[in-house]
């Protein structure tokens, strides 16, 4: 079996829950691209994170619809986000922030955002938070918790969201 029919033949198994808290008007192109792809899901609502594979519950997605959002839960919501950190942790989870914002604009310039450290730069649209502030909370809970943040294009999150758990374990 060559890669693309084993991906396939994953999602045709693939059985996810998707956490209830999530509306479903931000979310209903996630559900067209996972339905298109033949994948089974549920709503419920979980423990933490918003997506996970029944089969393989210890790796989970949190999906924040911006940079923004992803700040908001590094500075104001800093101590809620990290009480989940710590379930995360408890349950010997990974958490991985799926961030639906992969450019900003700075002035005319369009800057690309792969990784964490592209945020440094980065100012909120209200010039509140800073992105190096951002960066190092990151930075600091990527190494103390099981946790991993990507970005991607919204059109393509349904996609991302598939193959984040697909990924084998390490």
């Amino acid at each position: 079996m060559d890669a693309t029919t084993e991906s396939i033949y994953r999602r045709i198994k693939m059985y996810l829950l998707i956490d209830s808290r999530e509306k479903s008007k931000a979310i209903s192109g996630i559900l067209n691209h996972f339905v298109k792809n033949n994948v089974k899901y549920d709503v419920t609502k979980l423990y933490f994170g918003d997506y996970m594979d029944y089969a393989k519950p210890n790796r989970v997605i949190d999906r924040k619809h911006n940079i923004s959002e992803l700040a908001m839960n590094c500075t104001r919501d800093h101590k809620r986000f990290k009480r989940e950190l710590e379930r995360v942790k408890a349950t010997g989870s990974e958490l991985i922030l799926l961030v639906e914002q992969n450019s900003y604009k700075d002035g005319e310039k369009t800057i690309r955002v792969e990784t964490i450290e592209d945020l440094m730069l980065w100012t909120a649209p209200r010039g509140v938070v800073r992105g190096e502030q951002v960066y190092r909370v990151l930075v600091s809970w990527c190494h103390k918790y099981p946790l991993r943040v990507e970005f991607c294009h919204k059109r393509s999150t349904g996609q991302r969201i598939l193959e984040l758990l697909e990924e084998q374990d390490e």
